[in-house]
């Protein structure tokens, strides 16, 4: 297994791999495990999804807040630290109803990423986020959309996911 560090690359390094059955090349990306959260109001209503520029469908989507484990974070602290930068709502402000425990593999035939999903839920529908604390290189608006809708807003596989996943643990409940 080789990792190409290519300098104009910040975010993505190339990697080589060779499969061992047919001893071909196997190209694919090296890249950071994430996290994705769902945030549900308190009465279980709304979703809040983020609205970015994404350079890989060259347009702005509709997604739940999520982003890379930083070198020396837990999935858990990336949660808390994304939520509140993206979001604005504290850990003190949400519960987790949901941890996968473990990444879920995004696309194991061409890269080595993982994403560790969570469902959090407001405490009271009465909280007020803070401020962002966006990076230098994102721009995103928040809103809160009615659960129903959220399936005609977004093809974002994590979003998609992460909605249906919340829907298969109530039903499961009942």
């Amino acid at each position: 297994m080789k990792v190409l560090d290519i300098k104009e690359l910040n975010f993505l390094k190339v990697g080589v791999d060779i499969d061992p059955l047919t001893n071909h090349k196997l190209e694919y990306l090296e890249k950071q495990n994430a996290i994705s959260a769902l945030l549900l109001n308190h009465s279980e209503t709304k979703i809040l999804l983020v609205n970015q520029y994404r350079a890989g469908v060259h347009n702005f989507i509709y997604e739940v807040p999520a982003g890379i484990i930083e070198v020396g974070e837990s999935p858990l602290s990336t949660l808390e630290r994304e939520i509140r930068e993206e979001t604005g709502y504290s850990k003190e402000d949400y519960d987790i109803i949901y941890d996968s425990k473990t990444g879920f593999l995004v696309s194991p035939g061409y890269t080595s990423e993982k994403i560790y999903t969570y469902i959090i839920k407001l405490k009271s529908d009465d909280i007020l986020p803070k401020e962002l604390i966006l990076d230098e290189t994102e721009a995103l608006e928040t809103r809160w959309f009615p659960i129903e809708d959220v399936p005609k807003l977004t093809l974002d596989m994590k979003t998609i996911f992460s909605l249906n996943l919340y829907k298969i643990m109530n039903k499961l409940s009942r």
